[in-house]
């Protein structure tokens, strides 16, 4: 005899919901689960809170970026390793950005060195991310930054509308991703830099 798939309480495929993978509400938490993953592996479900948050505003922070530059800064001791791979690991979500390290806290009176690759170089970087085979971290962040600039294009002019300040985009954000993110926008535009 063969089962229905209406058995069980199941009523098959063609009834379930689809989400859009591309929607706000969907590509901020997996941006900042993949935050979380990059920077604990299998232990990313038992971080504190205080953690989770901070892979919030990082991912709005992201998504925020690839609709207009922020005036914003994450920094990380290199005492802990993970905040240092969450910091690395949203650097290589935005379209464009500088990333910064150094031995003393106020960097900004330290003699900076560019660290600038030449064209060859660039074309090898390239090379890399396209191969068959690349490694699994560049091709992670690879995957994660288009996700966030298709959602970003979809929706720019939806997130525009209330206001092209840094501070209004990513209340927009919070706003549309739902609960918790109005929480972490709050936390990531207090002081009114944005």
């Amino acid at each position: 005899m063969r089962k229905l798939l209406e058995a069980g309480g199941f009523e098959g495929l063609n009834n379930h919901t689809h989400i859009n993978t591309d929607s706000i509400p969907y590509v901020l938490p997996m941006t900042a689960d993949y935050l979380l993953e990059c920077a604990y592996g299998p232990y990313m479900l038992t971080v504190s809170r205080r953690t989770e948050e901070t892979a919030r505003m990082m991912a709005l922070f992201a998504y925020a970026s690839h609709i207009r530059a922020l005036p914003l800064v994450f920094s990380a001791w290199t005492a802990s390793t993970a905040d240092c791979v969450m910091v690395q690991a949203v650097s290589l979500l935005l379209p464009s950005g500088v990333l910064t390290i150094g031995a003393v806290p106020n960097l900004s009176k330290a003699r900076r060195v560019p660290v600038l690759s030449n064209v060859v170089d660039q074309g090898i970087d390239t090379l890399l991310d396209t191969q068959l085979m690349p490694s699994r971290a560049r091709m992670d962040a690879g995957y994660v930054r288009r996700r966030i600039a298709r959602s970003a294009d979809m929706n720019r002019s939806r997130i525009l509308e209330a206001g092209e300040r840094g501070g209004a985009i990513i209340r927009t954000l919070g706003a549309l991703a739902g609960v918790p993110w109005p929480q972490a926008a709050a936390r990531l535009t207090e002081g009114g830099v944005l």
